[in-house]
This record gives C-alpha cells, sequence and structure tokens, in this order.
C-alpha cells in the first residue's frame, strides 16, 4: 500500500508542476486526443473522490486548450463561499480541496490573457476563508486542528499565488483589481498588496485616490513609488490617525525630508498611533530632536514599548535615563527585557552603570550581562571585571559575557582571559564547563576552526538514522537529513514519509538531505514536496535542494518546479534563488554564520532550572543545532546566522508520523 501511495503522490506532483510551466496548446487544440482528454478530465472532476479530482484538474492544466480552460474555469466557480453545498458544484464537479485550488491557480495563471481566467483569480482571492478552508479537511482526523490550520495554509498559498499570477499579467484591469483588494478589508488584502510589492505596477495606479488605507500607502513606500510621495503627503493632513500615522510612515521609509516638520508636530499628537510613526521617521531620517521624541515615547505608558524599540536605535542621556526608569521600575517582565536591551545599545557610561546596578537582582542578572556583552560603550569591560569579582554564579555570568563580547567585538581583558583560565581549571564542575568552553571555541576561532555544534550522526548506521528522524529528539532534523542523503530507491517509502511529517524542521532537513542525495527519484521527491507545501522555510529548503542538483539539471521535473517557484512562489528569496538556478547561477550567499546565541532558561516560581536541559536551535536560515544547557541554565551558542532563531526544548520536538 506504501508503494502505490508513493507512486501516486510522485505522479501528481510531476503533473501539478509540470502544468505551471508546460506550454498552452493552439487555439485549435490538438484534435481527437485533445478532445478525449478534456472529456477525461471533465469526467473525473465529477468524481467523489478527491485523489481523481485532483488528477482530472492536472490534467485540465496540463492541456492548455480552450475547452481545458472552460473547466478550470468552472471548477473556479465551484468554490463560490456562497455554495455550501459541498457535494457538488456547477456542472455536478465535485468540491475541491486546497490542494485543487492551488492546480487551478496554477492553471489558470497560464491564460492571463483571458479575461475569464483573471475574473475566476480574482473571485478566488477575494472568496471568504470559511467555505474555501471547509473544503477537503477530513471529518474523522486524529489531528483536526492540525488539518484545518493546513487547510487554511494552502488557501493562503493559493490566494497568494493568484495575486501574483494577476500582478505579473501585465493587464491593467488585472492590475486595478489587485489595488482595489488590497484597499480592501477582506482576506484577500494582504496577498494583493504583497504581489504588488513582490510586482510593481508600471502604470501609476497607486497614487492619487488608491493610497486611501495604511496597506496602499505602506505599499508605495515599500515598493519605493516615488510618484506616490504627493499622495501621501497629503494623507497627512486627514483627519483619519491611522492614515496620518501610516503617512508619516511611509514619508520615513522613503526618506523624504519633507516629513520632518509635520513629524516633529506630530510628535505630541494625541493619538498614540501617531506618535509612533512621528518618531520612527525621525529617527529614520537621523533628525535633530529624534532622541528626544524618543524619550518621551519612552516615559509615556502608552507608548513605552515602542518607544523602548526605537531607543535601541538612537542614543541619548535622556534615552538612557527613561529607558533605565523602566528596567527598574516596571513589572512586566517583557518591558524590563526591553529596557535592559534599549540600554545594552547605549554607547554612554551612564547606560553601563545603569546596567551594573541591576545586575544586583538576580531575577534579570542573565539580560543585564547579555546587554553588556554585546555594548558598545568600551566602559562595558570592565564592568563585567567588577562582576568577575563577585558571587561565583555572578563570576560565570561575567565570564560568560567577556566570552561574547570578545568572540563579537575582540574586546580583550587581560583579567578576565586569566578568568576563563581559573574558571577551566577549577575543581567545580559549573565553573570548569563555562571556562573550558569558552576556551575551545575561541582557540578554535583564532585557528579557522567552526564551533563545535550539532550532535554527529553522520557515523552512524543508515538505519539507526532512520531511528533517530523518527524519534522526536533533538537531533532528529540532523539524522533525517543524514538519512535523506545516505537512502537509496529501497528506502524510499522511509523518505516519503518524512516529508510528510506534522515537523516543517524535520521537513526541511530531509530536503537538505535529498539535495546530496545520489538516489534516481531524488528530483521527483523535491518536486513532490514542494508542490503542495505551505511552509515558507520548507520551501526554501526544498527549491534550493533543487537549484543545488546542477546534475539534473535537465531532468524536467527539476526545471518545471523551479519555473513555478520562479514565477508564483510568493517568496522573494525562494523566487531569486530558482531564476539564478533556471540560469545556471550559484544560490544567493548567505550570511556569515559568525553571530552568538545567549540563551537562558527561566525556571517557575519556587524550582530550579532542570540539569542537562537539551533543546534544538533553529537559527534563522532553517539549519538546526543541538545545545546543552549548563547547571546554571545558560547555552552560549557561537557561529550562529544572524537574525531571528527559534528553541525548542527537548522532548518537544514533533515525532514523525507515518501518512
Amino acid at each position: 500500500m506504501r508503494t502505490a501511495l508513493r507512486t501516486a503522490v510522485v505522479t501528481t506532483a510531476a503533473a501539478v508542476v509540470l502544468a505551471a510551466a508546460a506550454p498552452r496548446a493552439s487555439a485549435d487544440g490538438e484534435g481527437v486526443r485533445s478532445r478525449f482528454g478534456t472529456e477525461l478530465a471533465g469526467h473525473l472532476l465529477k468524481s467523489t473522490d478527491a485523489e481523481d479530482k485532483l488528477r482530472g484538474l492536472e490534467r485540465a492544466a496540463a492541456l492548455g486548450t480552450p475547452e481545458s480552460l472552460d473547466l478550470l474555469v468552472r471548477a473556479a466557480q465551484s468554490l463560490d463561499p456562497g455554495d455550501f453545498d459541498l457535494r457538488s458544484g456547477p456542472d455536478g464537479i465535485g468540491p475541491l480541496d486546497q490542494r485543487g485550488m492551488l492546480v487551478v491557480v496554477r492553471g489558470l495563471a497560464r491564460w492571463m490573457d483571458r479575461e475569464r481566467a483573471r475574473e475566476a483569480l480574482a473571485a478566488l482571492l477575494q472568496a471568504q476563508n470559511h467555505a474555501l478552508v471547509m473544503r477537503g479537511v477530513p471529518s474523522n482526523s486524529h489531528d483536526p486542528a492540525g488539518d484545518e490550520a493546513e487547510a487554511l495554509a494552502r488557501v493562503t498559498l493559493a490566494r497568494q499565488q493568484a495575486a501574483l499570477a494577476l500582478a505579473t499579467s501585465g493587464n491593467a484591469l488585472a492590475i486595478e483589481a489587485l489595488v482595489a483588494t488590497g484597499r480592501s478589508s477582506g482576506p484577500g488584502q494582504e496577498p494583493a498588496l504583497q504581489a504588488l510589492a513582490l510586482v510593481p505596477p508600471v502604470a501609476p495606479l497607486l497614487g492619487g485616490v488608491a493610497l486611501t488605507t495604511p496597506g496602499t500607502i505602506a505599499l508605495a513606500a515599500e515598493v519605493g513609488d516615488l510618484r506616490s510621495i504627493d499622495a501621501i503627503a497629503g494623507a497627512m493632513r486627514t483627519s483619519d490617525a491611522g492614515l496620518r500615522a501610516a503617512a508619516l510612515a511611509a514619508l520615513g521609509v522613503l526618506g523624504d525630508a519633507r516629513v520632518l516638520e509635520a513629524a516633529r508636530a506630530a510628535v505630541h499628537d494625541k493619538d498614540a498611533r501617531v506618535r509612533i510613526a512621528a518618531c520612527d521617521a525621525l529617527v529614520r531620517l537621523g533628525a535633530p530632536g529624534a532622541a528626544t521624541a524618543v524619550e518621551g515615547l519612552v516615559m509615556d505608558d502608552a507608548t513605552s514599548r515602542e518607544g523602548l524599540r526605537l531607543a535601541q536605535l538612537v542614543a541619548g542621556e535622556g534615552v538612557t535615563k527613561a529607558a533605565a526608569a523602566r528596567a527598574a521600575a516596571s513589572a512586566e517582565p517583557s518591558i524590563r527585557a526591553a529596557a535592559i536591551a534599549a540600554l545594552g545599545r547605549q554607547p554612554s557610561p551612564l547606560a553601563v552603570g545603569a546596567l551594573s546596578a541591576l545586575a544586583a537582582d538576580p531575577s534579570i542578572a542573565g539580560e543585564v550581562a547579555a546587554a553588556l556583552a554585546r555594548s558598545p560603550s568600551p566602559a562595558a569591560t570592565a564592568a563585567l571585571e567588577a562582576m568577575a569579582a563577585a558571587a561565583p554564579a555572578t563570576r560565570r555570568l561575567a565570564a560568560r559575557a567577556y566570552f561574547v563580547r570578545r568572540w563579537m567585538h575582540g574586546s580583550r581583558s587581560a583579567r578576565l582571559d586569566a578568568l576563563l583560565h581559573t574558571l577551566a581549571a577549577s575543581t567545580d564542575a559549573s565553573d570548569r564547563a563555562v571556562g573550558a568552553q569558552a576556551l575551545a571555541a575561541l582557540d578554535g576561532r583564532e585557528h579557522g576552526r567552526r564551533p563545535p555544534g550539532d550532535v554527529s550522526t553522520v557515523e552512524l548506521p543508515t538505519l539507526t538514522l532512520l531511528e533517530h528522524a523518527k524519534s522526536g529528539s533533538v537531533d532528529a532534523p540532523l539524522a533525517a537529513m543524514e538519512f535523506a542523503a545516505r537512502a537509496d530507491e529501497s528506502l524510499g517509502d522511509a523518505v516519503t514519509a518524512l516529508l510528510a511529517s506534522r515537523d516543517p524542521v524535520l521537513r526541511a532537513h530531509v530536503a537538505r538531505g535529498l539535495a546530496r542525495s545520489a538516489a534516481s527519484d531524488a528530483v521527483g521527491r523535491l518536486a513532490d514536496a514542494y508542490a503542495f507545501e505551505t511552509d515558507l522555510g520548507v520551501r526554501r529548503a526544498l527549491v534550493e535542494a533543487l537549484a543545488a542538483r546542477t546534475a539534473d539539471a535537465g531532468a524536467p521535473l527539476r526545471r518545471s518546479s523551479l519555473e513555478l517557484a520562479a514565477t508564483l512562489d510568493p517568496d522573494r528569496l525562494v523566487r531569486t534563488t530558482a531564476r539564478r538556478a533556471l540560469d545556471g547561477a550559484p544560490a544567493p550567499a548567505r550570511p556569515p554564520h559568525d553571530d552568538v546565541a545567549w540563551l537562558q532558561l527561566a525556571a517557575a516560581p519556587g524550582t530550579r532550572v532542570p540539569a542537562g536541559e537539551t533543546a534544538m536551535l533553529v537559527e534563522s536560515d532553517g539549519t538546526v543545532r543541538s545545545v546543552a544547557f549548563d547547571e546554571d541554565g545558560y547555552a552560549i551558542v557561537p557561529g550562529v546566522a544572524p537574525g531571528e532563531a527559534t528553541v525548542r526544548l527537548a522532548p518537544r520536538v514533533q515525532a514523525y508520523e507515518a501518512p
């Protein structure tokens, strides 16, 4: 049964991706063969079986004849939000699941010169979520919440691809419809604005009356449409506070100096949104008085959170004092953390002094040490030296912070270097772990070695790797990646099942493994997975894997999948990677892995941090590292990609699930 399922899925993927790239048939069709194909597609569309309907849609999309266009339009009409009879749609076409929606969108995208196709995509873009999501969601599922979330994600992806097809059509009416959808408050608003940002209109459609919502104003700024500056400036004079705030923010993004006078006046506006936008614009433009404006936001309870965000971007004594006051007085952990982070970005000794005073509170000492580690102030090193003279736990904190400071900034201190060696030679295991790990990482860096990271899985037997991949442990993604790289065709069922896991991190690492696989069906599996994948990180990994398989450059499935990604994927990086691969160019360069992650476990009140806790660090580029927390609840991980990362504590990684 599993073999049959795998074959059916791979065949489906081939039809879907080829439909996105295959040339359309001539207007005269292909005679008897074309008519037979259309009749068979129509017959399959009337089936009550979801797989039959999907094959019918794929056949219709691949034919590229006027008759097949009729079928696709009729199928799209069966998605009418007013049609809650899930038994059948127009002309007996059975209801489509969310995979079917994607196939319909991709099929119609080839007909953007036809008004009927454009209208069908515009209708799908504006349809309400309820009717679309409930189609195809199994009623007897073991995970109904997960199924519904996946269905919603596919509906969203279908909307995004429909919007992109309209945006790239070059048709003025289609783009006007997108702008109108972007001005609406319906579910199609965000996909429409996103598509217009990816493919900015050539004609000045974003000027004048179109700029009547915060979304369209933000869009004009995002695409850098200088033709819209006058219209944006006019929006600052409206009575709608939301529009005024959006206009101030947009002009700040565009770097238009005309915003300065209005922004200075707006920092005293009665609406908090306007005050925040005005300060943001002043900070972006480096205007005199920006620090004073930010200070006012930090001191105001209604705007303190956003003020502290901006305080990380502007320096001033008043900002420092306001942030220090917030850190000392606020009882809300997130506000205190933001205030400490803001102090850590201030270059003055005053900020360092405030952090040193806060370090006396053990509940926030870790956050303070992390701020001192990254502080631009030279006085921070002396503050860490003072911390090193305190109690053992505080001394270890100072050592961790000094390691980060030396790694990131190259700051050196003879006293703190000596501390690392003292801790490494200590009879106390907690001291020894901090000192030894720091010295090993610094020594490795000085000799050009990558810092120690993940638990090694490459030396394990292949079937043992599979067991690790299915275990849900912190090394499951790494094991899955190596297993997929090694697995031959005889283990294909296991690779397919891992690609169908509920865990996106696991799926992404299987894709990375398939990039190196010698299996003859690796490209087919990647194409199959990409066809209906909704998670952005997984789509990036799948397209990167397809791009990396240059030895298969002539494989039709590789090309058709990359063409689908290059034209209809809503992510800029995916589109760029796919286009470069199609042109034979290397993938875009990744940023260097030279940052440091400072991780801290917080114990619940009245409890202690559990010893030996392990976790998975998912870096900003989607790769994972297995980390272990020390006895104090800290893990300092050097050599990570810059950007936002996530942490999963063991054993919370979702285990493999068979499809």
